[in-house]
């Protein structure tokens, strides 16, 4: 059963519209299906409409500032369930990370168990960041259709930025099959197989992941760490003689066989950040900016060059910044962006990309300084 009192939030004096106020008429999304005003003609229109969606396939035309991400929010009310579009459309996708206007989607009926059923864990939405666009075509302009939630971070957005490690994770076991016909698209709600039945009980929950590049200082060339990339958590359903059938429950980026599982460990989440003006000294670099890599391109990840040892916390908040000589004197500095710390290692540190007004691309060897720091 479809929870009306969510969809209606959609709806604007008769007109569809998207989470940031930005109407979408109703014959533009549903082939010319027409609204009337009136609570009780608006509540029946939207069961039909939903109905049709869920119940057969519909194409969407790529507008401005469309994702994956979000389409698969707007048609679903799940942004998870984004590889089911892109799996429709594998001849269309070069790449799901970029898609283009004017690019005709075919939207199949949803995966979903249930018409209403909505998952435990649905991503937060963070400031829109900023992203370096492809070189053959302009990127379209970031939108999302996700709801913005009042927490400064969540569990989940932590989870998918990743880790920095000092040492490879010992083996603990890996994806070896699915039961997808072609094997070639793992998405949320798939199915699939690890080489691990001991030590595990239904239940529970595995974080896949892939190992990413040695993050290497821009200046100095020191080693800071290695990148750990995380795509998505699985649940053990069932636990066999040599390995176990799981659920893959989130899907951050494309995961495929041979990715790797480790045990899920929960993450503290700060619900209020307090921030205050530091009194500290601290200057550094942008080691690493993640945004190709990352298929939601409102959440962008940098690395910085400063952690535990310096005293970083998470929420503290640096500018990034370049200096400025204007007819040959030195002027000040200007800011192109910020980074709000999200998770802190020893010698490096994760951060989500905050946009600044005039959106400028973050890149590998940016200055950096601490601004804002937490309490």
């Amino acid at each position: 059963m479809i929870d009306l009192s969510v969809l209606e939030t959609y709806w604007v004096d008769g007109d569809m519209v998207d989470k940031i106020g930005k109407r979408r008429d109703l014959a533009e999304r549903q082939r010319g299906l027409s609204c009337k005003k009136g609570g009780f003609m608006k509540k029946l229109l939207i069961l039909m409409v939903f109905v049709s969606i869920f119940a057969q396939e519909t194409t969407h035309e790529v507008k401005e500032g469309d994702t994956l991400w979000d389409i698969a929010g707007f048609y679903y009310q799940n942004p998870f369930l984004w590889p089911y579009i892109w799996r429709a459309n594998l001849t269309e996708i070069e790449d799901p990370h970029w898609i283009y206007p004017d690019e005709r989607f075919i939207i199949p009926p949803s995966p979903e168990e249930g018409i209403g059923e909505i998952p435990e864990e649905v991503p937060e939405y963070y400031p829109e960041a900023i992203v370096t666009p492809p070189p053959e075509k302009p990127a379209a302009e970031v939108v999302s259709l996700v709801t913005p939630d009042a927490r400064v971070f969540s569990e989940n957005l932590i989870h998918r930025a990743g880790f920095i490690v000092e040492e490879d994770i010992p083996y603990w076991g890996k994806i070896v099959g699915a039961e997808s016909k072609d094997n070639l698209v793992i998405v949320t709600y798939s199915k699939i197989y690890i080489d691990r039945a001991e030590d595990v009980k239904k239940g529970q929950i595995l974080t896949i992941y892939r190992p990413g590049k040695v993050l290497k200082h821009p200046k100095t060339g020191e080693k800071l760490g290695k990148e750990i990339i995380v795509l998505g958590k699985v649940e053990i359903e069932e636990i066999g003689n040599e390995g176990s059938r799981c659920k893959v429950i989130a899907s951050y980026d494309i995961i495929k066989k041979g990715d790797f599982v480790t045990p899920y460990e929960p993450i503290f989440a700060p619900e209020n950040v307090e921030l205050i003006s530091t009194t500290k000294e601290i200057e550094g670099y942008v080691v690493e900016v993640k945004s190709k890599e990352k298929l939601t391109p409102p959440h962008v990840f940098a690395y910085i060059d400063h952690g535990e040892e310096t005293g970083i916390a998470v929420g503290d908040i640096f500018d990034v910044y370049q200096k400025r000589k204007m007819g040959g004197k030195e002027m000040p500095d200007f800011n192109v962006a910020k980074i709000q710390v999200i998770s802190v290692f020893r010698n490096a540190s994760i951060g989500l990309i905050l946009q600044e007004r005039e959106p400028h691309p973050v890149k590998r060897g940016e200055r950096c300084r601490l601004a804002l720091e937490a309490r």
